[in-house]
């Protein structure tokens, strides 16, 4: 079966604040110890495909009070002539440099294939007004939009702005804008997820960070609503991905449920299906 992971971190130690360095080191020093040593994209894609991944989407991120600024240039050339890898760009919501400019940059001169959003770790609402310029133009280009929902480990992060309630709004006003909740508003703001995808038809569901033991806990309906979950592992926060598949492949879900969710789900909001 094949496997996307959406939801993949890279960079040099400088680039992460040092409570995100020590932490990606005490949860997986083999990464530090072989595959950051000389980080390049060969070293990460021989390690996905180690792991049973096909592809995996490179994560942009302008957070530096909470866990580092990785920018959309470093994501767009680290991924550069390698299809295994999905570069997914980010707003840096300090810049003078208009919001609607950077999207214009990241998409049309860096090729970003999505976007990730941080509210918790930029300290923003997604309903903010400021952003519906940039929602229109994501929209309008038919590709997704990646919020960081529910809580954080990092230092600097604000909970507040993680409830996935907030998108309600932008669902609403954008209804053909993909959006996807990640980490499922964990811990405390599951049914809040849940209730989005069935309101919106344009939402859906990152598990990355959720207990998959626990996920037809959290998620009973799951079968259901199996066209709106997608796979994804944080790596580098845990030392090996094929672990966190192998139990999805021992959910009691149909197969057909496994392979949305593992597969078909991404490739169809990445355009590759």
């Amino acid at each position: 079966m094949k496997v996307i992971d959406f939801h993949i971190h890279v960079g040099d130690p400088k680039d992460w604040t040092p409570w995100v360095v020590e932490f990606f080191k005490l949860r997986n020093p083999i990464y530090f110890n072989t595959i950051f040593d000389k980080l390049s994209a060969e070293k990460v894609i021989t390690y996905l495909k180690s792991q049973g991944i096909e592809r995996a989407v490179m994560l942009a991120e302008y957070a530096p009070k909470t866990s580092g600024v990785l920018t959309n240039k470093y994501i767009s050339e680290f991924c550069k002539g390698h299809d295994e890898l999905i570069p997914f760009g980010s707003l840096c919501l300090y810049d003078e440099k208009p919001l609607t400019e950077q999207a214009e940059e990241a998409y049309n001169l860096l090729k970003m294939k999505g976007f990730k959003m941080l509210p918790t770790y930029a300290h923003f609402y997604p309903n903010d007004e400021r952003l519906f310029p940039f929602y229109e133009q994501v929209q309008s280009w038919d590709i997704p939009v990646l919020f960081h929902t529910g809580t954080s480990v990092f230092k600097g992060s604000r909970v507040k702005y993680g409830d996935p309630l907030f998108l309600d709004d932008v669902a609403d006003s954008f209804p053909h804008m993909k959006i996807i909740l990640e980490h499922g508003g964990r811990p405390f703001w599951y049914d809040r997820a849940y209730w989005m995808i069935t309101r919106h038809e344009n939402v859906f569901i990152g598990i990355t960070g959720i207990p998959i033991d626990k996920l037809l806990e959290y998620f009973p309906k799951l079968e259901k609503y199996q066209d709106r979950f997608l796979f994804g592992s944080d790596w580098p926060g845990l030392p090996e991905i094929k672990i966190l598949i192998d139990r999805i492949y021992s959910l009691p879900i149909s197969n057909e449920a496994k392979e949305k969710i593992l597969y078909k789900n991404a490739g169809r909001l990445l355009g590759l299906l």
